[in-house]
């Protein structure tokens, strides 16, 4: 099963499979010594993970997130071109999946993508979880993040306006193929979390900014 969390910046995406990351025992890229294992996905060439493998907490399929979520902006934009890009991210999301693995991605330059998806979904389920946080919210979070207050707000929003048509476009191509929600943040969160047989409770905010 891959989960692909789409949504335009500062609407959620990581601060949402952080908390899922939360579930599976990850703190920080470290595994601590407890029941729950994350294990860092690491290359020779790349100083931080690509992903991580973490065991089901209660003996379920294990889990592999791609990307890193060491930095504000995680997830699959930590995999830049020099490391194959979107080719890379999945690819490997084919081969996790194929190796028995739930798998999640996310990342801005994938929520608008449609071709490397159908054929993903062509050969695993593929849920697409397409994240409604309202535009106002995104520019405001983009603009905390950023440190840039209000003056760059009104570019910030037009930016955001533009992600999320191409974002919708994508999405409604994407219908014919996976199974596209429109969802709120924790709405999404829910739903990831009864996907993966998770308990549903809510656990701890990772940053306290949604991105």
């Amino acid at each position: 099963m891959i989960i692909n969390v789409r949504g335009a910046g500062g609407s959620g995406k990581t601060e949402l499979v952080r908390r899922i990351l939360w579930d599976y025992g990850w703190r920080g890229g470290i595994a601590q010594a407890s029941p729950l294992t994350a294990e860092p996905i690491l290359r020779q060439e790349r100083q931080r993970p690509i992903g991580y493998r973490l065991t089901h907490p209660s003996g379920g399929r294990s889990l592999v997130v791609l990307g890193h979520y060491e930095v504000t902006s995680g997830g699959c934009d930590t995999i830049r071109q020099r490391d194959g890009g979107l080719d890379e991210v999945f690819c490997l999301a084919h081969q996790q999946g194929a190796a028995g693995h739930d798998v999640i991605i996310e990342g801005l330059r994938l929520s608008s993508e449609v071709e490397r998806t159908k054929e993903l979904a062509r050969l695993h389920r593929v849920h697409i979880l397409r994240l409604t946080t309202p535009v106002e919210q995104c520019s405001r979070n983009l603009a905390r993040r950023r440190r840039t207050g209000q003056k760059s707000l009104a570019a910030i929003t037009a930016s955001v306006l533009g992600e999320q048509a191409r974002i919708e476009q994508a999405c409604a191509v994407l219908e014919r193929r996976a199974d596209v929600e429109y969802v709120g943040f924790e709405q999404a969160l829910v739903r990831v979390r009864t996907l993966l047989r998770l308990p549903l409770q809510a656990g701890p905010i990772a940053n306290g900014r949604p991105s």
